[in-house]
């Protein structure tokens, strides 16, 4: 009796595990201030879908939106995982070690995301933006990888660390290629819209849909006093506020992070930038008008 328990505890963890990733997969992973999302979110390709209406920033490789559907992978093999350990099969461990890594890198590019999106809207914190699914996803996810076989532990650890690493990687490459991207087009372009910060955001708050049909995508000069300023390194934001708490908020790139670092608070200044569009929050009762590719307009 004694010598059998640790089989039927590692036999009812990994189904339990694979049950969990597959309740998980459907759940919400995180909250964008009011707008939640899932794992079959990034397999049906909607989690960029979301993050583009919402935040202004698409799928940097629009072209291999089709590779999301790997995802789809995660409950499909807890399915596996289930029926392979009910049958006692010898290697199941291996399909579950392949669905928790599958999981746990995933949950990573959840929460990198996650947390830039605090740059466009200052009321996303990743504490508390994280969903319950998300945290089920990457305990079962793990208890799945340690599960997979007996001993092998250098090759459990390669399973739940390299999805880390080469998450991490990834998202830091194409966040520093966004950064770097060419702007010079935002001072060559014309302005299609020339406004005051303030008459700005009275338009979108009084009509956010007709707004964001106007300006969205459109290369527009705003003038405005800075509401708050935050430059660091290589990435620098302003924000123009008005009198309820909604704002404007501009991403500039690298090479002007200077030029913002020379200004401060209660300025008047003039910006030139690409509109990504609004983003009402329900908890805040505030609207928030997002732009990219800034320049100080001189």
């Amino acid at each position: 009796m004694t010598t059998n328990q640790p089989g039927i505890l590692h036999k009812n963890l990994s189904v339990l595990s694979a049950l969990g990733i597959i309740v998980a997969f459907f759940l919400n992973w995180v909250k964008w201030a009011g707008v939640p999302v899932s794992a079959r979110d990034m397999a049906t390709g909607n989690f960029y879908s979301l993050s583009e209406t919402n935040f202004g920033i698409g799928n940097p490789f629009p072209a291999m939106v089709f590779a999301n559907a790997i995802f789809w992978l995660i409950p499909a093999l807890g399915v596996v995982v289930m029926l392979l350990v009910l049958a006692k099969k010898s290697y199941a461990g291996f399909y579950g070690a392949i669905a928790g890594a599958l999981t746990v890198g995933l949950a990573v590019v959840y929460a990198l995301f996650t947390n830039e999106l605090k740059m466009f809207d200052n009321t996303i914190q990743l504490s508390t933006a994280l969903r319950p699914g998300f945290y089920l996803a990457v305990i079962c996810g793990a208890a799945l990888i340690f599960c997979s076989w007996k001993g092998k532990r250098i090759l459990k650890s390669l399973f739940f660390f390299l999805p880390v690493i080469i998450s991490y990687l990834g998202f830091s490459q194409i966040k520093k290629s966004q950064l770097t991207e060419k702007t010079s087009a935002t001072h060559t372009l014309k302005a299609d819209y020339t406004i005051d910060a303030r008459q700005l955001i009275t338009e979108f708050v009084s009509a956010d849909s007709a707004s964001n049909a106007k300006y969205r995508e459109k290369i527009i000069v705003v003038n405005g006093v800075i509401s708050e300023l935050n430059a660091k390194d290589s990435t620098a934001t302003l924000s123009m506020a008005d009198s309820t708490g909604s704002y404007a908020i501009f991403d500039f790139e690298k090479e002007q992070a200077v030029k913002v670092k020379a200004l401060k608070t209660g300025d008047k200044v003039s910006v030139k930038a690409l509109c990504s569009g609004s983003l009402y929050s329900d908890i805040l009762a505030t609207q928030t008008i997002s732009f990219k590719h800034a320049i100080i307009n001189n």
